[in-house]
């Protein structure tokens, strides 16, 4: 039996002398694993289909619960971020979070889709590739259940101002009135870039630097994962 699902390809490991076997993070079905193969010899038609990035319809058989692709049609393969080191890490950075978040049988079109607009706007719009990450995280924390509360302080409500306190375990921001010793204190620019990108508004590279750095802070205390790509982004 085939069936054709539209899928990303976010990892690959080479099996034997010249298969390879994929991760694809699908529209339909969530995040699947099958075998492309003969992938790995000079001139194989489908090689382009077991590379990460790769966005196909992607045909499959199965047989005693495994599945090989026999066929891939390309939509987009996102190749101006192997061009780039910074959209690159950027663009790993999101196939790392669908990779470590997106559970394996759990269809989630949103977060589908906002890995493809990050992709997009990494690879061709003419914006900073680390705004493009931070606003697929922003995006991608929300859908995944762990949603940061830019909406002033999330004890009384109120606009914070001069002094901002940062609590990874509930995601939210505290006023200098409001803070009872959870978390810890952050420049207030930072929540004001954060606000700024949360809000689809423009962000300097400063401001989105500060934004992408707290994101990775709350990725790794609240979650206790680590997205090794963005911190070879914060690197550079």
């Amino acid at each position: 039996m085939e069936e054709k699902l539209n899928g990303l390809v976010i990892a690959k490991t080479d099996y034997g002398e010249n298969d390879r076997i994929v991760k694809i993070f699908t529209l339909e079905e969530g995040t699947l694993s099958a075998t492309l193969k003969g992938v790995k010899r000079a001139g194989a038609k489908l090689k382009f289909a077991s590379e990460p990035f790769c966005f196909a319809e992607f045909t499959f058989s199965e047989r005693s619960g495994r599945r090989t692709v026999t066929g891939a049609s390309l939509k987009e393969s996102f190749y101006p971020v192997r061009e780039d080191v910074t959209k690159f890490f950027a663009a790993g950075a999101i196939v790392e979070f669908i990779r470590k978040f997106a559970r394996e049988d759990i269809t989630s079109p949103r977060l589908f889709y906002a890995a493809i607009e990050g992709l997009k706007q990494t690879a061709y719009e003419n914006c900073s590739p680390r705004l493009a990450l931070c606003r697929f995280l922003l995006s991608a924390l929300e859908i995944s259940g762990y949603a940061l509360n830019t909406d002033g302080c999330f004890n009384c409500g109120k606009e914070i101002e001069n002094r901002a306190f940062f609590d990874p375990f509930s995601g939210g921001f505290l006023c200098d009135n409001c803070f009872n010793g959870e978390g810890r204190e952050i420049n207030v620019s930072t929540y004001f870039a954060l606000k700024k990108i949360a809000e689809n508004q423009a962000a300097t590279e400063e401001e989105t630097l500060f934004a992408l750095r707290l994101l990775d802070f709350y990725i790794k205390n609240k979650t206790e994962e680590k997205l090794n790509s963005m911190q070879e982004l914060l690197k550079i």
